[in-house]
């Protein structure tokens, strides 16, 4: 990584901020040094702990398309470990599906137990201060909220209350009645910088201009945003009964209006609160022109995921890709370099921009 990038910065009077360098955007550095310094040491999302029930290793890739660190989910008498997936004999992958019961190398026969601890190794009789700690799969950092598991590699990271004000809006809203619908999920490929998609998304400013559908659905002039030290919530009222909170029997009174709850996560995540249930964008970079979308739908029990509605998720979501799109080109020009903010609508995107300067200088 070139240690030498150009620093830039982001007033923090937002009267006064301009956004941050097109350069960010086209600089192959820059999205490097975006994977070592912000999500390598940031939590991301893994799965919901239902997925856990009846398996007792669940590998996976922490950001399979760049970072692509093997890990291991091992359920140990009803406790979850996050493990390296890494044999510490000679590097081999070792658990590769969730049908395998037990931690057993492939390569040499190691074996280990679901916490890590070595438990066997064939041919190592005359081994000398073997087996140490460091034959041991490493741990890695796990949360648990609400059952939804994310995990990060930077072994500080001990930020347990990184949802709390998450907990704080949303703490009535009914999640043990919550349930994956893999036919309702979706993926997405764009040909966009993964910032210019979280942009989008910390502004309802477009939203009279890109989203006709919502915009009929939404009260725009009751859109609000609100900044946190590691996060964005934008909320907006409903037009209708048919679309608010009113449905949900635990929902206070003073948010029953309410259309969508608006959730972003430093530096990629995404809850979206709906009258029918949660709905999580997990934004992946894949390279500085292309990203992975991740929709995970969770509808509240006897409920469903509205579809091909104007104002349903997967039409919005199309019409924010084209858009985003073109930003991308628009910020590879040559003739563009900063843009300013508008302080009624894009306090997410300011606040998201100075985020991206305390941890990239």
């Amino acid at each position: 990584m070139n240690k030498n990038l150009k620093k830039f910065s982001v007033d923090s009077d937002i009267k006064k901020a301009e956004t941050i360098p097109s350069y960010f955007y086209k600089e192959s550095d820059y999205f490097n040094a975006s994977l070592d310094k912000i999500f390598a040491n940031s939590w991301q999302f893994i799965s919901h702990y239902d997925e856990l029930n009846e398996v007792s290793l669940f590998p996976f890739y922490f950001l399979s398309d760049t970072i692509n660190e093997p890990l291991v989910l091992s359920v140990d008498k009803n406790k979850i470990n996050c493990l390296s997936n890494v044999c510490t004999h000679r590097g081999n992958i070792i658990c590769t599906n969730k049908d395998d019961k037990q931690l057993r190398c492939g390569y040499h026969g190691r074996s280990f137990e679901l916490n890590g601890k070595v438990k066997y190794m064939p041919g190592f009789e005359d081994v000398k201060n073997f087996p140490s700690d460091r034959d041991n799969l490493k741990k890695v950092q796990l949360l648990n909220w609400k059952n939804f598991l994310f995990t990060s590699l930077n072994k500080n990271q001990n930020d347990k209350n990184f949802f709390n004000a998450m907990d704080d809006k949303l703490g009535w809203y009914p999640f043990d009645i919550l349930q994956y619908d893999e036919n309702s999920s979706k993926e997405y490929i764009i040909d966009a910088h993964w910032a210019i998609y979280c942009e989008n998304y910390l502004e309802g400013f477009h939203v009279p201009y890109v989203h006709g559908g919502l915009n009929k659905s939404i009260d725009f002039s009751t859109y609000n945003t609100e900044t946190f030290d590691n996060c964005v919530l934008q909320t907006t009222y409903s037009k209708s009964k048919e679309s608010n909170f009113s449905n949900i029997d635990n929902c206070p009174l003073e948010y029953r209006d309410v259309y969508a709850y608006y959730f972003w996560f430093f530096p990629n995540i995404m809850f979206n609160y709906y009258s029918w249930g949660l709905s999580i964008n997990i934004i992946e970079p894949i390279s500085k022109n292309k990203t992975k979308i991740k929709f995970l739908s969770f509808p509240l029990q006897d409920n469903k995921q509205p579809l091909n509605k104007s104002d349903s998720l997967d039409v919005v979501e199309l019409e924010d890709q084209n858009i985003v799109e073109k930003v991308h080109v628009g910020l590879n020009s040559k003739l563009y370099h900063r843009g300013r903010y508008s302080p009624k609508y894009e306090m997410g995107v300011h606040h998201f921009h100075k985020l991206l300067c305390k941890y990239l200088n």
